[in-house]
């Protein structure tokens, strides 16, 4: 049997306007192993989230937006699959952790609800006192120890911390094959953020879990990434291990996202009580001006 979960090839993406096709993907090639940790790395605006949006089958259906390409999940082609199909893959097999948890969390439901939602996908009509209990576990996972508390809250009640763990224990609650990180935590606090990536990272690592893990910043990637894809307005323009990308960087794009970063060092984040310099974000914008192809 195959360790790929995700396999896309030559996936496309264009949006038809009134007067004009607008191309936002090109020829997209990228996959990910059983239990691979693989970073898609970019600035906003270079493609990054709408790759994630179109795995989720997102995107698809949106007035004018055109997809060529294989999105395969564990072999099963996405981009061929039902509506239905998908929805049942959501929250089970393929779950999302998005970049601000206080807008992302349904903000009308109490914690313990929205667990005992996402653990139905995973077990069918499972209790509403099963779930709560299975939910008190996940949240101690993620070093929560007020569960009744948290459970009995409404998103709004929790700080912004306290919601990015809740959102990790939910992506993590159905041990999905994979696991999508949108730039997580970098609507919080550095030093928050930090606790939050060893989090995640420990968890997927004791759950074999795949992890696709959006980010712009290097200096995490590098801590946390087995594999590293750089894209730069739509394309991949630079693929390898991690420690080759960093040891012998061959695109000027990804050149000058390092020269960007303020500092990467070898330290880990794992001792991050904590070189927050890790989490700063790059100063490069590339807007006004073209990156040797």
């Amino acid at each position: 049997m195959s360790d790929s979960i995700l396999d896309i090839q030559n996936l496309s993406l264009s949006f038809q306007g009134l007067t004009e096709t607008v191309d936002v993907l090109d020829n997209i090639n990228l996959s990910i192993s059983r239990g691979e940790r693989v970073a898609l790395v970019g600035e906003s605006g270079s493609g990054k989230s709408v790759i994630a949006r179109i795995i989720l089958g997102l995107l698809q259906s949106q007035k004018g937006a055109i997809v060529k390409g294989s999105v395969r999940f564990r072999g099963i082609e996405l981009e061929a699959a039902t509506g239905n199909q998908i929805e049942s893959l959501r929250g089970r097999e393929i779950s999302m952790i998005f970049q601000d948890p206080t807008s992302s969390i349904n903000p009308v439901y109490k914690i313990g609800t929205i667990f005992h939602e996402i653990l139905n996908r995973g077990t069918h009509n499972i209790s509403k006192k099963l779930a709560l209990i299975k939910a008190s576990k996940l949240l101690e996972e993620v070093s929560i120890t007020e569960f009744k508390r948290v459970l009995e809250s409404y998103p709004f009640q929790l700080s912004g911390g306290m919601n990015q763990r809740v959102m990790i224990a939910l992506a993590l609650a159905n041990k999905p094959a994979l696991l999508i990180a949108d730039e997580p935590g970098t609507a919080l606090d550095v030093t928050v953020q930090a606790q939050t990536l060893k989090l995640m990272h420990n968890l997927v690592k004791k759950n074999n879990t795949a992890v696709l893990f959006i980010s712009h910043n290097l200096g995490v990637v590098r801590q946390f990434a087995d594999r590293v894809y750089v894209i730069y307005k739509g394309r991949i323009v630079e693929s390898g291990s991690t420690s080759s990308i960093f040891e012998n960087t061959k695109h000027p794009y990804t050149k000058a996202l390092m020269n960007a970063v303020p500092k990467i060092t070898s330290k880990s984040f794992f001792d991050a009580s904590d070189d927050s310099s890790l989490f700063k974000q790059p100063a490069f914008h590339h807007k006004d001006r073209e990156i040797g192809q």
